[in-house]
């Protein structure tokens, strides 16, 4: 029996058992050291991981299928004048057709890329995100990194580099443990800053952070970040502390921003180590920054997002949809419940921090697969999420998928493409299409038509991008239909 396990690192944690997943599907890596025999989501293995290729399974082939109406006879629920709309809930399939060459069974873990969230129910009895895996006829079990849990890993990783650059230098030491004293705090907070910027030469930006962070016990949450994906049933417990973990005073800002601010710290000590985050995102799934397709000239391009400074509560509502606008905005919650001079630091955090995270949130789904000698067998994705907006000319409602895992094999055959849309809705694809056919879907209330594309995906790294034109989306308001779909009530 063979056995390929997942490579992978998010981001290595220093004292704790590692994390580790896969960022890609399905794809195999391999661990050039630790513990073999690791199973599910903790192993103890080193930080130096990079992914590895597969030969000894093949896919013959991917069919991938992304309908946009499947679950949504709506189009949305609220009116063209509103600054923020709910996206499409969008259905997602991947079907691999994987075979077995050897002579041996195969045992592989498999992670799998999910750009943005994926779509929990809001008025289930028990919240779960809506995600299925099948090999052949079988479901089987899978597991949900969250990019919160991700957000988390970061944190403790740069908190512990955080550490150990101040322990280096006695006299920042010295400082910080004066800051944290109530007496004096202000003049310390400048002896801190003037010897970073005098002695170490750091611009004044970063040393303003550093002193804001010698102010602050970060401990336990005292209040929930707007943007943090809540708990859902099933959550590994280890998962749920990584997610909730380093943040403490800082969830006024919001999980991202207290993860930038980490980050940016950790840095200034090591330029390494907030390199690392992007690094193992491109060798795992391309170029996934926040990017969309232009619907006029069909070139991929930054994602655009207008937001109004009126409109910025609103994020806080809407921020379960798309929470890559918290990363973009000086987001800051008022009604946190923390003291003055926690505020005072979280807003000053926010003035002097500099950085933005380059990368769509993403989540790891991982599970277990194993492949019986000279078999060919089927293994399906599937799952369902909202997606995202981008405000160039009349708008338009993304998806991202990432197809640079299959890069990875030695032997991966043709990704075909099959996206369904509404009639009379602009599409436009970052692969050629052409239209397959017009079906006809009868429900008790009315008779709709819809248009399937088909294509075929030639380059096997990076994103595929499809989009619809947000305004010929929008057009139908079908009330009661959305409320049923979303669980919301919305106006």
């Amino acid at each position: 029996m063979r056995k390929n396990l997942i490579l992978a690192v998010l981001m290595m944690l220093v004292s704790l058992p590692t994390l580790v997943f896969a960022n890609g599907g399905p794809f195999v890596v391999k661990y050039p050291k630790g513990d073999p025999a690791a199973k599910g989501v903790l192993a103890r293995i080193g930080d130096d991981l990079m992914p590895g290729r597969l030969t000894d399974l093949k896919v013959v082939k991917e069919e991938l299928k992304i309908d946009f109406t499947k679950l949504s006879h709506r189009r949305n629920p609220r009116p063209a004048k509103d600054a923020f709309k709910i996206p499409p809930l969008v259905s997602v399939s991947a079907e691999y057709t994987i075979n077995n060459p050897t002579k041996e069974e195969v045992i592989v873990d498999f992670g799998f890329p999910i750009l943005r969230g994926i779509y929990v129910p809001p008025m289930s009895m028990m919240p779960k995100p809506q995600v299925n895996v099948k090999l052949g006829d079988k479901n089987i079990p899978a597991t949900i990194i969250s990019n919160s849990a991700i957000y988390g890993i970061i944190r403790q990783k740069a908190r512990a580099v955080i550490a150990k650059g101040v322990a280096d230098d006695k006299e920042l030491s010295a400082l910080v443990k004066s800051a944290r004293k109530s007496k004096g705090r202000q003049e310390v907070i400048g002896e801190i800053i003037d010897h970073l910027v005098n002695d170490r030469k750091w611009n004044k930006s970063d040393a303003v952070l550093l002193s804001e962070y010698a102010t602050l016990t970060i401990d336990k949450l005292k209040s929930n970040p707007r943007d943090i994906r809540h708990f859902w049933f099933g959550q590994p417990a280890d998962l749920h502390k990584l997610t909730y973990g380093n943040i403490g005073p800082l969830s006024a800002i919001g999980e991202q921003k207290a993860t930038q601010f980490f980050a940016q710290l950790a840095t200034c000590f090591d330029k390494d180590a907030g390199a690392a985050y992007e690094k193992i995102f491109t060798a795992w799934g391309g170029d996934v920054r926040e990017r969309s397709i232009d619907m006029t000239s069909g070139k991929i391009r930054p994602r655009k997002l207008d937001i109004k400074k009126k409109d910025e509560a609103t994020l806080a509502t809407l921020g379960f949809i798309d929470p890559t606008i918290y990363a973009r905005v000086s987001y800051f919650d008022e009604k946190a419940k923390i003291t003055g001079d926690e505020k005072r630091a979280c807003k000053s955090i926010l003035k002097n921090l500099p950085v933005i995270f380059t990368f769509a949130p993403m989540n790891i789904l991982y599970y277990q697969a194993k492949f019986k000698p000279d078999e060919t067998v089927k293994l399906t994705v599937s799952y369902n999420q909202h997606a995202y907006a981008d405000s160039e000319g009349r708008g338009s409602y993304q998806l991202a998928y990432v197809v640079h895992p299959a890069s990875l094999w030695d032997n991966f055959g043709p990704i075909n493409l099959t996206v369904t849309v509404p009639t009379g809705v602009p599409f436009k694809a970052s692969v050629p299409c052409v239209t397959a056919m017009t079906q006809t879907v009868s429900n008790l209330a009315n008779a709709k038509n819809n248009v399937v594309y088909t294509g075929t995906v030639e380059d096997k790294i990076g994103e595929l991008f499809v989009a619809v034109d947000a305004m010929s989306w929008d057009k139908p308001n079908h009330k009661k239909v959305a409320n049923q779909m979303t669980g919301l009530k919305l106006r």
